[in-house]
């Protein structure tokens, strides 16, 4: 019995021995994990901690940047410089840099090169002409790159950034007959991407930025701009467009009679198809048009580059037919008491440009088919070179009077 009593008497120390060294373990691991804690938390947040560390490492990283960017931005500035001075970075000058200094100018033919390109077919539901015995080849127009055109200085884009070039001639259609024809609210409407798309037969990627179709923005600059004063309401008639050359300022066109039209009853809109127009709504009259005269610039002490002039409007004067020479993207609305007409802009007879001419579609219902020649413009990348593009000897090309495209039908929308 007695012997019993001290075998349970060990068995209850040892559990509770066993017992207390659980507390003290757990305590133990308590207390370590608070200084684990303590540890963590400072080293997150402490005065140089993760988070502190990570805040100045942003800080850094944005000074470095700025820093990074202000020596891109002095580098470019440097090399600007140096390009500014000598043309490129290799000492060779810009065209545009050469034109600037005078050894390039208005009229000089140059050795560009279009990429080849397949030809380019427009038909009715772009040109909108619907004809196919007035023209050869139908209502589908083709166009076709032709390696024998030259190619002439325009001048500068309006941004003085890039070397403008234009074809020595307007560019011809494919066939015996080769105008363009456009046709009422149609032809009117797409003038812009048809011109420009056919234009595009003479591109090259290389060399030029765009290939577009001439508009009369083009022969501004080739003038030196020009201002447009367009009449106020109840002013009819007292629109002027001057030379921003002309101190004088000397009438050289005048715009649309009338600042505005008002739609009547019975009037159509400029839509596809025509809608009848809600009669008191006004469409604005935004059509202008001003004369190349050479020989009156002259007299007014304006220097005109007479090679510009030949370029430009030889061949236009007929004072019979009004003749168009080729059409220009820059559609107008004219504006009368009695109608509006829509139309693409033209090189006249006279030498002369309009934003908008004699009208493809009118608000009275009015169509009218014309055929006019094409023209492109290319514009040259800005830093293409002396080097890859070269002045060269006057060119023996193609010319081909463009007065004649006339009239290719016309009627009546409402009939």
């Amino acid at each position: 019995m007695k012997q019993k009593i001290k075998e349970i008497t060990k068995k209850g120390k040892r559990i509770s021995q066993e017992k207390g060294i659980t507390l003290v373990a757990l305590v133990i691991t308590i207390i370590i994990l608070i200084i684990l804690a303590t540890v963590a938390i400072n080293f997150a947040f402490g005065d140089n901690g993760l988070i502190q560390r990570a805040e100045d490492a942003r800080d850094y990283y944005a000074n470095d940047t700025s820093y990074t960017d202000e020596s891109i931005t002095n580098v470019e500035s440097y090399l600007d410089e140096i390009i500014g001075e000598n043309g490129s970075s290799s000492g060779v000058k810009t065209l545009v840099q050469a034109f600037n200094d005078g050894e390039i100018n208005v009229g000089d033919y140059v050795n560009y090169t279009p990429e080849a390109h397949d030809p380019i077919t427009v038909g009715t539901n772009e040109t909108g002409y619907t004809d196919s015995q007035s023209i050869s080849g139908g209502t589908n127009q083709t166009f076709s790159q032709n390696a024998s055109t030259t190619w002439r200085v325009l001048g500068l884009s309006e941004d003085g950034q890039h070397l403008l070039l234009t074809s020595g001639s307007p560019i011809k259609k494919d066939g015996d007959d080769p105008y363009l024809v456009l046709e009422s609210y149609i032809g009117a409407d797409n003038c812009v991407n048809v011109l420009n798309k056919i234009s595009g037969l003479y591109h090259n990627s290389s060399l030029a930025d765009e290939t577009r179709s001439m508009t009369i923005k083009d022969i501004e600059n080739v003038l030196g701009g020009v201002t447009v004063n367009y009449p106020q309401e109840g002013e009819h008639n007292t629109g002027t467009v001057t030379l921003n050359a002309d101190s004088s300022q000397t009438p050289i066109g005048g715009t649309t009679s009338y600042p505005s039209y008002t739609y009547q009853s019975g009037d159509y809109t400029l839509t596809n198809p025509p809608q009848v127009a809600t009669a008191g709504e006004k469409v604005n009259g935004n059509m202008y048009y001003f004369y190349y005269d050479y020989e009156g610039y002259q007299q007014l002490g304006i220097n005109i580059s007479q090679e510009a002039y030949d370029m430009l409007f030889a061949g236009t004067t007929d004072s019979e037919n009004y003749a168009k020479a080729y059409w220009l993207a820059s559609p107008g609305v004219g504006a009368d008491s009695s109608y509006a007409n829509f139309g693409p802009g033209a090189v006249i007879s006279g030498g002369g440009a309009a934003s908008g001419r004699s009208s493809l579609f009118g608000s009275d219902g009015d169509w009218n088919a014309g055929g006019c020649a094409v023209r492109p413009v290319v514009v040259l990348k800005s830093n293409i070179t002396v080097e890859q593009i070269q002045v060269i000897e006057d060119q023996n090309e193609e010319t081909w009077s463009t007065i004649g495209g006339g009239n290719y039908g016309s009627g009546d929308y409402t009939g």
